[in-house]
């Protein structure tokens, strides 16, 4: 057992229930394991809850804007890449733990500090592709927010309600956040 083993598995319970479902004895009990395994990775509770949300930062920001920043492709290109994320394989799960966290901070500040964190660092990482199209500050900052409720919308809805194939949404998201504003 690792430290990973215990935030994947405490993660599989704020999917399947919520925070209030990860106890160290049943995470214990899930992964046939005594408490001794636990605390040897964390002290409290509440240290396996900080590193779930580190994990979650680090795995679905962090580690998304390194790969799609050193793909040397251009600003639009990496848009087009983001936009393409909700409609990965992997992305139910994703979407299903973005959903569990963002569920979670509404109620417990811990989770809230943190979400604010990561929708800041996305937002600032599209705000900067956008900048890097050639746009002006205020005009980059109304496109990236734009852009990333396409993508969040999209992570949410595409599974029950999808009128388009993926290349379609691809090319009209691009279209609608990258075209000539009106007015």
């Amino acid at each position: 057992m690792n430290e990973q083993d215990w935030v994947q598995a405490a993660l599989q319970i704020l999917i399947n229930e919520n925070v209030r479902g990860i106890k160290i004895d049943t995470l214990c009990a899930k992964l046939g394991v005594t408490k001794g395994s636990f605390y040897w990775h964390f002290k409290t509770r509440s240290d396996l809850l900080g590193a779930m949300l580190s994990h979650w930062r680090k795995k679905m920001t962090l580690n998304v804007i390194r790969s799609i920043s050193i793909s040397g492709d251009n600003p639009r290109a990496r848009l087009r890449s983001l936009f393409s994320l909700p409609r990965r394989k992997n992305s139910p799960g994703f979407a299903q733990i973005e959903t569990s966290i963002r569920d979670w901070a509404r109620r417990v500040e811990m989770p809230r500090k943190a979400v604010a964190e990561v929708d800041e660092i996305r937002f600032d990482y599209i705000t900067k592709l956008f900048r890097d199209m050639g746009h002006p500050p205020e005009e980059a900052r109304k496109r990236a927010y734009l852009a990333y409720c396409l993508i969040m919308g999209d992570s949410i809805l595409h599974s029950s309600i999808d009128p388009m194939s993926q290349e379609e949404f691809l090319e009209k998201a691009l279209a609608m956040t990258t075209g000539v504003a009106q007015g």
